[in-house]
């Protein structure tokens, strides 16, 4: 037992101090693609409530592909989830864990658009209170790209995965998005980091104008891990 341990905390001590050799090592430089995409996050407006999945099945949004509706319970039944507000809004734009909900209004959006890999899975919202809320949507963003410039990032070190749990800030690899065209690239993502999704500016241009409730944008060079809380 006394091994193991000594080996665990070896082996914590390597990984991280191959973090701190990462960040130290790294002085962000942006390019042209760092001020074409924005970071969509949610607004964190106290009143906006954070939804958690409770019973439903969550596995399929894991998949970078399409999800076959007629093998889950739709609408999915979902919840608050904790801290509680005392007096909430549903917004255009929740969180959903590590996911997103959103509203009919911003389906359609995306929808008029037509936006190439996202999924809208409808959801049935049930409150801390027991009241029941229709009219929303999972999304579900199976368009994936591992666009982070590996060499150019602060953050955790990439895992066995290939994710970064903790990403500060990034710069998108000019070669890879090159390659993609623009249809498949106008929102996406990350791969590496589950939460982090992109959006281009020709549709950041577009959705500002909408006056959606509870989103909030972030370009590439200008964001950081604590955006959503300034």
């Amino acid at each position: 037992m006394k091994a193991e341990l000594q080996t665990t905390l070896e082996s914590e001590t390597k990984f991280r101090n191959h973090q701190k050799k990462h960040k130290s090592k790294i002085k962000m430089e942006h390019n042209q693609f760092d001020n074409e995409y924005y970071v969509m996050s949610m607004d964190g407006a106290s009143n906006h409530p954070l939804l958690a999945w409770g019973n439903a099945n969550f596995e399929p949004f894991l998949e970078a592909e399409p999800i076959d509706e007629t093998a889950i319970e739709i609408p999915l039944k979902i919840v608050f989830g904790e801290p509680f507000p005392k007096e909430y809004e549903i917004a255009d734009l929740l969180m959903l864990d590590a996911n997103f909900a959103g509203s009919e209004k911003l389906k359609n959006f995306f929808i008029k658009k037509g936006i190439w890999g996202i999924q809208f899975i409808p959801v049935e919202i049930k409150s801390n209170k027991g009241e029941i809320i229709n009219g929303h949507y999972a999304i579900h963003f199976w368009n994936r790209l591992p666009a982070i410039d590996k060499n150019n990032y602060e953050g955790s070190a990439i895992n066995r995965f290939g994710k970064i749990f903790s990403l500060k800030k990034f710069s998108l690899d000019q070669a890879l998005l090159d390659e993609i065209p623009l249809e498949k690239r106008l929102i996406f993502q990350l791969e590496e980091s589950d939460i982090t999704v992109l959006v281009h500016q020709s549709i950041y241009e577009v959705i500002k104008a909408e006056n959606l409730a509870g989103l909030k944008f972030f370009r590439v060079d200008e964001w950081d891990g604590n955006a959503m809380f300034r």
